[in-house]
């Protein structure tokens, strides 16, 4: 189109389209502070030619026809998103994993006085003191009193091995209620993206919602999103569907409740009815802590306890008490939580050899010179501190990914308040513009029209 009257629909366009550009950027002012909100950036394109050409006319000139919005953006890149899901799943992992290993830690009280090794060692002393003075009936309850101690000291352990358990059951049961909270929202965003779809209309909100979603799911369960060609989404969970277009799948835990029970009733994750075991996101840390880290520190401690059970009782069976008899079994039980301290008597401690009467100190000084599993504790207390260490180290490392991916995410996708004041000013500038263009139109044709060929 062309002609004087044609540059008013030209001006016309870029007013619209400035108005445009001004509201997008308003909104994304206002929307500074959502949560998972993405700029939008309104997208301009030409006015030309017609693409079909009219029968009895042609284009004159190729100056075009002004300007309209192509579209409004939502400045996100998709492979930039994967990127982030992956990366804060395996950062979820390892956080829920370091925060129950270093609770743990801080209730075992090693190293310190009020730990394991700190009472075998004052048990061991207690031996010692004995031996020292067979006779003594103060040194004997003494050392009862620190087996006592012992044996306390190794039931906190145990104690807090299946206190901790018990809370991350619990903890798995409330993340399986967020993860089917988080599904069943995602399936109705699926519903109103296919709507909007079909109706070809905006769906910037949604797609926020969207993309919001899939993050959270992947922070929870480490889940794989396959997005579709109708913008909706597929979520799977270590190969299972989660949700499926605008229905999703039900997530429950199974199992006993204490750990006591975990061997005759196995806690299960089940997605869909399938037992399926996470090696990524929340759950996924929650899984392997209940499933490795505390079954394995309490195999162990066990292991212990029943080094130390055995060491005792078969070298106390060698000596004789006050009474001249027998050493009975000083402890009774196998592992952390059935020990108890079987001899209450002080002078049925069997001190001496059989040999050489009941004052002599010569089964003391064997016992105190045992090393009673002193030895696999400290291997165990070693390994569970590298380990968490280790945990700790790589928790702090995914962070500093986490923190690197988002820093990229935001650059891309989060609000600039100083970048949208120049993109208002500039958009306002542009419909200044605009004005002015059909303010010397309007003077132009007004001379043309009102004046030209007047007669003074």
């Amino acid at each position: 189109m062309s002609g004087t009257f044609s540059s008013f629909n030209t001006a016309l366009s870029a007013l619209r389209y400035n108005r445009v550009a001004m509201d997008v950027a308003s909104g994304n002012v206002a929307n500074a502070g959502t949560e998972g909100y993405a700029r939008r950036q309104v997208v301009g394109q030409a006015t030309g030619a017609p693409a079909v050409p009219a029968m009895w006319s042609r284009w004159d000139l190729n100056s075009g026809d002004g300007v309209q919005p192509g579209g409004i953006k939502r400045m996100v890149d998709p492979l930039l998103d994967a990127r982030a899901r992956l990366e804060h799943s395996a950062s979820s992992f390892l956080d829920a994993r370091v925060d129950s290993l270093n609770r743990f830690e801080t209730a075992l009280a090693e190293p310190g006085e009020n730990g394991v090794a700190a009472a075998l060692a004052s048990y061991q002393a207690g031996w010692h003191d004995v031996a020292n003075n067979p006779g003594d009936s103060a040194a004997r309850a003494q050392l009862l009193a620190r087996a006592e101690t012992l044996r306390a000291a190794i039931s906190g352990q145990d104690r807090a091995v299946r206190t901790e358990w018990a809370d991350q059951r619990s903890r798995l049961s409330a993340a399986a209620e967020e993860v089917n909270q988080v599904a069943a929202e995602l399936a109705k965003v699926n519903d109103g993206l296919r709507s909007s779809y079909v109706a070809e209309t905006d769906a910037g909100v949604l797609l926020d919602q969207r993309d919001l979603l899939t993050m959270r799911l992947a922070e929870l369960t480490g889940s794989k999103i396959t997005i579709n060609p109708d913008t909706t989404v597929d979520v799977t969970v270590a190969g299972q569907p989660l949700v499926t277009g605008n229905v999703a799948a039900a997530v429950t835990v199974t199992g006993a409740t204490e750990l006591a029970d975990a061997a005759a009733s196995p806690v299960q994750l089940l997605v869909g009815g399938t037992a399926v075991t996470l090696t990524a996101g929340e759950v996924g840390g929650i899984q392997s802590v209940m499933n490795t880290d505390l079954p394995n520190y309490l195999t162990k401690l066990d292991a212990f306890v029943a080094q130390l059970v055995s060491d005792t009782n078969t070298q106390h069976a060698l000596g004789r008490d006050l009474d001249g008899d027998a050493g009975a079994p000083f402890f009774a039980g196998t592992t952390a939580a059935t020990l108890t301290v079987a001899i209450i008597d002080p002078k049925d401690v069997a001190a001496g050899d059989p040999t050489k009467g009941k004052l002599d100190g010569s089964n003391a000084t064997a016992l105190a010179g045992l090393d009673m599993g002193g030895r696999s504790y400290r291997e165990l207390i070693t390994t569970t501190g590298v380990l968490i260490s280790s945990a700790n180290r790589g928790a702090a490392n995914q962070s500093v990914l986490v923190s690197q991916v988002d820093a990229s995410r935001e650059a891309l996708s989060g609000i600039s308040i100083d970048e949208e004041m120049v993109n208002l000013l500039a958009a306002q500038r542009g419909y200044e513009g605009a004005s002015r263009v059909l303010t010397t139109i309007d003077s132009v044709l007004d001379t043309l029209i009102n004046r030209t060929g007047l007669l003074r």
